[in-house]
This record gives C-alpha cells, sequence and structure tokens, in this order.
C-alpha cells in the first residue's frame, strides 16, 4: 500500500483565525512532517475567487513543497485544467519537475464552479474539448522536440517547449472524474483516475467500472492501470475523539464544499441544503475515521475488495490546526503506514 497526504487548499477559517502567510508556513511544515512518516505523496488543490483564500495556483506551491523535502512525491489534486493555458502548464510543470528532481504528479480535472470559467472568460460549456486537447498538448510539449498543433480550441504552430521534465517519457497524468462522461472519457485516454473521497464503497467499485468499460471499448488493457483514491481521514489513539474531532472537521468541510455547488447523496437521497439532517450519516462507508486499528482495518476493505493499493488521506481539514494536523499525520505514519 502507497499514502499519500492532502488535500492541501489553504483556505482560511473562522475556527482557525491565522494569516495565509502562516497557513502556506505550515503547510511546508506538515509536508516535511508527512515525508518524515512515509506518505508516499502530497496533493494541492484549486479554486478561484473565494474569500478564504483557496489556493489558487497549485504548481507554485507545489514548486516551494519541492524545495523543502528530497523524497516525498507532490501532485496537483487537482489542476483545473480548462481554466489554463495547456502552453503554460507545460512549462510551469516541467520546471516543478526539474526543481523537484522528478517528483511531481499532474492531476488534472475538469472543474465544476461557473463564478471561476465567468472569472476567467472562459465558456463553461468548453470544458471537455479544452480538457482533451489541453492534456494531448501538454504531452506534445513534453515529448517533441517541436511540435504544431490545429485542434477545436487551441492552435499552436512550429512551438519547441523547454525545459522538458525529468520524468520520461513525461510526468505522470491523473484525470479527477466524477460524473460518468468523464470517468469514460480517462478510460478512453487511458489515464488513471484520482477517484473523489465522498464516494461509497459501491460507487467507487461502479466507478473502476465504468472505466474499465471505456478503456477497453478504445483498445486499451485497464489492468496495468494503478488508480488513486482519495479518502477522508482522522485518526487519534481514542476512538470517540476521533468520531467527535472529524464531525467537527470533515462534516464542515463538506457544507462547504456543498456551498459551491458539489451534489451529494446519502443513502440513496441527494442532499437538499446545508441543515439537512442526512449529513448526520454522511460519513457511512466513506471515511477512515477512528484509532489506528479502525484505520487499518477500513483500508484492508479497499485492498481487499476493490484492489486499490494506492490511498490519498485528505486529512488537512482547514478548521483544524496545525497542532492538530500534525499530530494526524504523526500517528497515522506511525501506527498505520
Amino acid at each position: 500500500m502507497r499514502f499519500g497526504i492532502g488535500l492541501f487548499s489553504l483556505q482560511s477559517h473562522p475556527e482557525n483565525p491565522v494569516s495565509h502567510a502562516e497557513i502556506y508556513r505550515q503547510t511546508l511544515e506538515q509536508v516535511k512532517l508527512a515525508e518524515e512518516m512515509n506518505f508516499h505523496s502530497a496533493w494541492i488543490s484549486e479554486h478561484h475567487f473565494l474569500a478564504d483564500g483557496y489556493c489558487p495556483s497549485p504548481l507554485v506551491i507545489a514548486s516551494a513543497m519541492s524545495a523543502v523535502t528530497k523524497d516525498i512525491k507532490i501532485g496537483t489534486g487537482a489542476l483545473i485544467l480548462p481554466l489554463h493555458n495547456p502552453i503554460r502548464v507545460a512549462e510551469d510543470a516541467a520546471v516543478v519537475d526539474n526543481i523537484c528532481g522528478g517528483r511531481l504528479i499532474l492531476g488534472v480535472a475538469l472543474g465544476y464552479r461557473k463564478e471561476e470559467f465567468d472569472g476567467f472568460g472562459i465558456p463553461i460549456n468548453q470544458r471537455p474539448s479544452r480538457m482533451e486537447e489541453g492534456i494531448e498538448v501538454i504531452v506534445k510539449s513534453w515529448t517533441q522536440d517541436r511540435f504544431s498543433y490545429e485542434g477545436k480550441r487551441y492552435r499552436f504552430n512550429n512551438l519547441s517547449v523547454t525545459p522538458k521534465p525529468v520524468q520520461k517519457p513525461h510526468i505522470p497524468i491523473y484525470i479527477g472524474a466524477f460524473e460518468e462522461p468523464a470517468i469514460k472519457r480517462a478510460g478512453r485516454l487511458g489515464y488513471p483516475l484520482l477517484i473523489g473521497p465522498g464516494r461509497t464503497m459501491q460507487v467507487v467499485r461502479d466507478t473502476i467500472g465504468i472505466y474499465n468499460k471505456a478503456a477497453k471499448e478504445a483498445g486499451r488493457d485497464p489492468g496495468d492501470i494503478e488508480h488513486i483514491l482519495l479518502r477522508e481521514a482522522y485518526i487519534s489513539e481514542d476512538k470517540r475523539r476521533a468520531r467527535e474531532e472529524s464531525d467537527r472537521y470533515i462534516i464542515s468541510m463538506y457544507k462547504f464544499y456543498f456551498s459551491l455547488g458539489v451534489k451529494m447523496s446519502v443513502r440513496g437521497k441527494e442532499l437538499t441544503g446545508p441543515d439537512d439532517p442526512l449529513f448526520d450519516y454522511l460519513s457511512e462507508d466513506r471515511f477512515i475515521i477512528g484509532d489506528p486499528e479502525d484505520c487499518i482495518r477500513e483500508i484492508k476493505r479497499y485492498r481487499d475488495e476493490i484492489g486499490i493499493n494506492y490511498i490519498v488521506c485528505r486529512m488537512v481539514f482547514p478548521s483544524a490546526t496545525h497542532g492538530t494536523i500534525s499530530r494526524c499525520i504523526e500517528l497515522f505514519g506511525r501506527e498505520v503506514i
């Protein structure tokens, strides 16, 4: 099993009133600690135009993380590719890969907030084409000395993009996908999934099934693909404390994402609002919560029942203090990893 740490969103929160400069400093300390505790990777997410300062520049903080670590891989989970010029992404990612000695992972996603697309002047209905063309342009930038490209959204003539990444043939690419068309797209293109954290075991199983079917229809062998599962995680030496504190940190975060327009279902019913009583049951079959033995037992389920061997533990919650997050990282690394 391999384990990642994240998602680093670098948000401020009323319950944890520290400056953004301090949040960034604490983030680098947390990544260094995660490396010491044998986490395999650290992951950064992206959003724009939010009052809490949600990280808008994942590759910038990835560069800072790479400069204070030696071995841990650093991933974007995920960079909202349709909002970016793919040549710029290819250049910035290659620079980071050179800084960190070949440790970058590029996770990309469609995005879903209309406010972000409006803010950048990009029609939200262009997401799929910008995603597919963007990935193709990025890979050509990394693997060809010189190339031209003409698509529906992007046109480039006789470009030589430098520097090239350290990793060959190129930086690993993962696709974050939630809805069925996006999952099928990832399978057709042949890139592994970043499977989101708010899904039950059955939905994770179904997601992989949809992916495998699309990959096979495209003539690809999905058997060699290793997907990454993101999972909310909270650990304490005391079971009751773990449950109580995870409710405080995780459920409030999910209510925040609900306010951004993320659809959620619990017990087969779609949540209707932040006061929906079904939020009380959100953790069922979704999260890794408890003492070390509880966490180990839950992780073995994903390995044995679905074949998941790589889990990113999302234990960096905006409302949690630096001390709380650090204790979780250390205990998980020492007793679970």
